[in-house]
């Protein structure tokens, strides 16, 4: 735990993480400035709480003040070309993100788990399975809960089984000094956020930093079915677990329908794969990468077992919504970006695919060899729409219905009994809403209001 008493500490972004970093720091006697260049996101809300914890607060500008700071937080939508930064640097001013500010505070185990894709799921899954052995899981970070926010909570409990469970994106590895994580878990790897990286080999360089501070005390984590990731070699000074489908090399695997887990020199069935509810190939990856997660901690395969098969599903990831006229529709507004797309595509088929958002710089053209086996028309929205339209050209059907309303009635409409309506949008929602929840919500939501109406 680093004394941060009297530190005068800069905090950039008012948010979830700047707002959980805000609180933890002046919770362990820091003196914070938050700075938020973005007028709207002030709120009466936010001044209470800013004035509740004696921190000072800016909105609409960074004044002079922030540059009198012993370190800068960051928080992970602020670009890391921001002309402030750039005089944060000028004065050798250090910058974290909040991830590792939060990980100066953590007491207890922490396992953390990033990737391109499933991190939600899968932290979900560990959290789940934890809870189900008797653990006190904590669960944050990219998922919803700041990870300062859970430190905070976690101080309220003394208990030996206490440990952490955070989901972390490339943004919160960009600034990392430290962090080292007891199990650190890598997904997978495919092209994200290429509006904010200027190329995939630095998106993949900001994931591997989950890797960079680990010791002979941590174990690195790796599913060993996923081609790009499996290009980088593991850290040598921590130990290795992998999983994956096949046997071979793996700690977790899959064998006769069955998921298994190696201890010692024999292999124990964790769970008939029959017994797990979650749609598609790819969740049974996130449920091998919990299982592998969690073995340092538990070797209770049965009750591991037990676990996942008692997990319902996370809203916003191929959720189910609903069914009218035997028209089934699911929400999965979290594929925001193409590879998690395809994995939703490849669970269905006569599919009427609704695409389309803020375009995070991917090529669409990807899709088009899943297109035949599963979708039926694709049905494009949002800022996208256009882009994607061009990549794809005239090898699928496509039409453009705008907003994702209009694509709901045009399948409805156009659907038949067995069809299935597929919101895995491969884009960002912040063209049209506040973000990946809101848009599903809306999804959810107006699919209801159809069923009432119909019925």
């Amino acid at each position: 735990m680093k004394n941060v008493h009297n530190k005068i500490v800069t905090i950039f972004g008012a948010e979830r993480s700047g707002i959980g970093a805000a609180k933890l720091l002046s919770h362990f006697g820091a003196k914070v400035l938050m700075s938020e260049l973005d007028p709207f996101k002030f709120s009466e809300e936010k001044r209470e709480i800013f004035k509740s914890i004696n921190a000072e607060f800016e909105f609409g500008y960074h004044s002079p003040d922030v540059l009198k700071a012993d370190f800068c937080v960051l928080s992970p939508g602020m670009p890391s070309n921001a002309p402030i930064l750039d005089k944060m640097r000028a004065k050798n001013i250090p910058i974290y993100s909040e991830l590792e500010v939060a990980s100066w505070f953590f007491d207890a185990p922490v396992i953390a788990i990033s990737g391109s894709n499933g991190k939600t799921t899968t932290v979900n899954l560990i959290h789940h399975v934890l809870t189900h052995l008797g653990f006190d899981s904590f669960l944050g970070g990219n998922v919803g809960t700041a990870i300062s926010e859970i430190i905070l909570d976690s101080l309220k409990i003394s208990t030996p089984k206490k440990i952490f469970v955070v989901e972390v994106s490339s943004f919160q590895l960009d600034y990392v000094s430290s962090f080292k994580p007891d199990v650190a878990t890598l997904l997978n790897f495919s092209p994200d956020h290429l509006d904010r990286y200027d190329s995939e080999e630095s998106y993949y360089a900001a994931k591997l930093n989950l890797w960079k501070y680990l010791d002979n005390d941590s174990f690195a984590v790796i599913n060993s079915d996923d081609d790009v990731l499996n290009h980088y070699s593991m850290p040598k000074q921590s130990k290795h677990l992998r999983f994956g489908k096949h046997k071979n090399r793996n700690d977790v695997f899959i064998q006769n329908n069955r998921m298994m887990a190696k201890i010692g020199d024999n292999a124990f069935e964790v769970l008939d794969l029959d017994r797990f509810t979650l749609p598609g190939e790819h969740n049974i990856s996130n449920a091998l990468a919990a299982v592998c997660s969690i073995l340092p901690f538990s070797q209770d395969v049965m009750a591991m077992g037990t676990g996942l098969s008692t997990f319902s599903p996370i809203p916003h990831r191929v959720e189910y919504s609903g069914n009218i006229k035997g028209i089934k529709f699911y929400n999965d507004s979290k594929a925001t970006n193409i590879a998690s797309a395809k994995v939703a595509i490849q669970s269905f088929t006569n599919i009427w695919l609704i695409l389309g958002g803020k375009d995070k710089g991917g090529d669409f053209a990807e899709l088009i060899s899943y297109l035949p086996k599963h979708v039926k028309q694709i049905l494009l929205v949002g800022n996208a729409a256009t882009t994607i339209a061009t990549q794809i050209g005239d090898d699928f059907p496509l039409v453009m219905c705008e907003t994702i309303d209009k694509a709901i009635d045009y399948a409805l409409k156009n659907g038949v009994a067995g069809d299935t309506v597929l919101l895995s949008p491969a884009c960002a929602s912040f063209d049209q809403f506040s973000g990946y929840e809101a848009r599903g919500d809306f999804f959810k939501n107006y699919v209801k209001e159809q069923f009432v109406r119909d019925v």
